[in-house]
């Protein structure tokens, strides 16, 4: 998917906000989404016929991975989390879950998005966008993406290091199949709500 989907919205010409919204619905992870966008956006002002300007890419994945992805998975997961505690796990001999049960289910990462969304707004407040861009992304935001970058490094190389192909096989080829037919749903979609739906928009971010 890293490779496949900027060599695609390139040979589709797509401008650039319209393939980082695109990669931002079609990706599973954050780091490989943020490769693919970073790829694309790379593209801007170096092959002819894709409009838009570098961030753009980097920009709608964020905006559609992040707020429209994580942020909405943890709401779910709170809704997901309640049922579990109070219906699925009836039982005649514990009964209803405790509901501190739905704290330690509930995705912490999700607070940490809004937190960190509402120390930025709360920082940059009153700025106009020129002078956000000028002082508050290179003393704040830079420093804060670098952190990430690491963070997402170690993060997924520690997932690989705990990664064991041998337990793979105990489970079938069904999860492989179910997996895969997520994924072609979720690229046919995406592509249609990127690039004909709301294409406008994605359009307008990349100006």
């Amino acid at each position: 998917m890293i490779f496949a989907l900027p060599l695609i919205s390139r040979t589709l010409g797509l401008p650039t906000g319209v393939a980082g919204a695109w990669i931002g619905t079609s990706e599973f992870a954050d780091a490989a989404g943020f490769a693919a966008a970073e790829t694309y956006g790379s593209y801007a002002g170096h092959v002819p016929g894709i409009e838009g300007h570098a961030d753009a890419a980097v920009n709608a994945f964020t905006l559609m991975k992040v707020i429209g992805r994580d942020v909405w998975i943890g709401i779910w997961a709170l809704v997901l989390s309640i049922i579990a505690t109070t219906r699925w796990e009836e039982t005649s001999l514990t009964g209803r879950a405790d509901y501190g049960e739905i704290w330690r289910r509930f995705p912490k990462f999700v607070i940490g998005f809004l937190i960190a969304s509402l120390v930025t707004t709360a920082i940059s407040h009153g700025y106009s966008f020129s002078e956000y861009k000028a002082s508050v992304v290179p003393k704040l935001v830079g420093p804060v993406r670098d952190l990430r970058t690491w963070a997402f490094i170690f993060c997924f190389f520690s997932i690989g290091l705990t990664t064991r192909f041998r337990d793979f096989s105990k489970a079938g080829a069904n999860p492989f199949y179910a997996f895969t037919a997520g994924v072609v749903v979720s690229v046919i979609l995406g592509f249609i709500l990127s690039t004909q739906v709301f294409v406008g928009f994605w359009t307008e971010i990349g100006q």
